[in-house]
């Protein structure tokens, strides 16, 4: 778990927290997220000194959660900044409004970030307003 925290992003400790949810997932509930999901996605997140990490999620297989890149190419990149990271994440920021007003961008299959929801609901509680 250490390995993704990173000083100065508070996104660290949410992805921290879903590592942790999802590694304490059964087998069969891992099997049936990644089922749902059958996704990559790579976080890109620029905190407030303009430092860029990245996290990914990967559900497509084996089910990862790690800082940095997978070895699988993303399905979904998603670029937001670490303050908006952590307000989607509490749902305290709508990922719509974040998309629409310019705070969230996507790279590749915009379908596929739909199922992030999925992903918080399920690793964050009910919280989540991806």
């Amino acid at each position: 778990m250490s390995d993704i925290k990173t000083a100065g992003f508070a996104s660290s400790d949410i992805f921290a927290a879903l590592k942790t949810s999802f590694d304490g997932l059964s087998k069969d509930e891992k099997d049936k997220l990644i089922k749902q999901v059958k996704g990559i996605f790579e976080f890109t997140i620029k905190n407030s000194e303009n430092k860029v990490e990245t996290f990914t999620i990967d559900l497509k297989k084996d089910g990862s959660i790690i800082k940095g890149k997978g070895p699988n190419k993303a399905d979904a990149i998603i670029s937001i900044n670490d303050a908006d990271f952590v307000g989607l994440s509490q749902g305290k920021l709508n990922g719509q409004k974040a998309f629409m007003s310019g705070k969230l961008k996507i790279k590749g299959q915009m379908m596929m970030a739909t199922k992030l929801d999925t992903v918080f609901k399920q690793l964050a509680g009910d919280k989540a307003k991806l």
